[in-house]
Parts: C-alpha cells; sequence; structure tokens
C-alpha cells in the first residue's frame, strides 16, 4: 500500500511519487485504487473487417473475460440508454501499472486492434463509491447490489 505524502521543508526537493494514492482529501484519508478509463470511439474512416462481424465479437468478448479472469478489468460496456439505445461505442476501466501498460492492454482489445475503435486511455482514481456483496449459502444464493444468481457446486 503506498505511503500518505509527507509535507516538506520549503525549498526541499520532493521526491516524484508515481502513486500518490492515500493521500488526504479535505482531510480525509481515503483508500484509493489506480485505474485507467478507456474511452472507445468510432473512428472516422475505419478500414475493411478482414473478420467476420461474429468473429471479432467472440474475441472482444474472450479478451475482455481474460481481463477480467487476471483481476484486471474493472467493469466494461457499452453507451446505452434506459431503452436500450447506443449512445456512442463503450468504455473499459482497468487496474494498471501505469499509463503506458493501460495503453498497452487497451490498445490489444480486438475491435481497437483491427482499427474499427479508436481508445483514449484516462487515469482515474476510484475513491469513493460502495459495492454490497451477500452469499447466502442456505438458498445457494449471491447477491451483487441489485442481483441474484443461484450457486450450484461444478461437477
Amino acid at each position: 500500500m503506498a505511503k500518505p505524502a509527507v509535507k516538506r521543508k520549503s525549498g526541499a526537493r520532493a521526491k516524484k511519487s508515481t502513486r500518490a494514492l492515500n493521500r488526504a482529501s479535505f482531510g480525509i484519508k481515503l483508500a484509493r485504487e489506480q485505474c485507467y478509463v478507456c474511452w472507445m470511439s468510432q473512428p472516422e474512416n475505419p478500414p475493411k473487417l478482414r473478420k467476420s462481424p461474429e468473429r471479432i465479437r467472440k474475441e472482444h468478448h474472450d479478451y475482455l473475460v481474460s481481463l477480467e479472469r487476471k483481476g484486471i478489468l474493472f467493469g466494461a460496456g457499452p453507451f446505452m440508454d434506459e431503452k436500450g439505445e447506443r449512445v456512442g461505442v463503450g468504455m473499459l476501466i482497468i487496474r494498471a501499472a501505469s499509463t503506458q501498460s493501460a495503453k498497452r492492454i487497451a490498445n490489444a482489445e480486438p475491435y481497437t486492434k483491427a482499427g474499427q475503435r479508436v481508445m483514449t486511455v484516462t487515469p482515474w482514481q476510484r475513491n469513493e463509491g460502495c459495492l454490497s456483496l451477500s452469499i447466502n449459502f442456505a438458498d445457494g444464493e449471491l447477491t451483487l447490489d441489485n442481483r441474484t444468481w443461484s450457486l450450484a457446486p461444478k461437477g
């Protein structure tokens, strides 16, 4: 875990920190997590797709599942309104050691690699938020926020 920033005497040189995560904010010490928001947009003149739409969609999905299983993917999805209509393209929020690493991960996304998307990476620190998780063993249910799944042993 990163150490809080230390106040230095005037004129003293501060060491450059790559992760000032747990600094005080309005007098409150927050447990921050460094993430990166990857904004997807349409390029002006995308090249012709060399794969079928179904194939690239599957590669995209497989890539995101792979990132999720590695603990890299914080969240992903298309921009959609309450009617299910698309409003733009979409975004990913990923965990990475640096902006450079985040850009490598983002640009390896299949639609982006194929020139069908442009990825813009913005550093983001998660400061506040809530996640509610409940596992009810007696009923075999897992509830995450307001969604519930049935649990069943594999095999």
